[in-house]
């Protein structure tokens, strides 16, 4: 059995968990855990994707993703929005 996979899953569910307890706790963040929670649902799936190249593809996907998150919040900081 590989162990990435699992741990993955195993670490997809713990902070699906915290998400949803921090929700509970401050009900103004449901959709962003909801939306988070989701994501991470994604991610764990890809892990457990037979396929090398779909889960490259969806691993540079995800780091653009959060390169482009970045600049964008730095931007908006920058401008003064946030």
């Amino acid at each position: 059995m590989k162990y990435i996979p699992l741990a993955a899953c195993i670490s997809v569910a713990f902070y699906v968990v915290l998400m949803l307890l921090e929700a509970s706790l401050h009900p103004a963040i449901l959709p962003g855990a909801m939306i988070g929670a989701v994501l991470l649902g994604i991610l764990a799936a890809a892990f457990v994707w037979k396929s090398d190249h779909a889960k490259h593809l969806g691993e540079v996907i995800l780091i653009w993703i959060m390169v482009l998150g970045f600049i964008i919040y730095g931007l908006l900081r920058f401008g003064g929005l946030l």
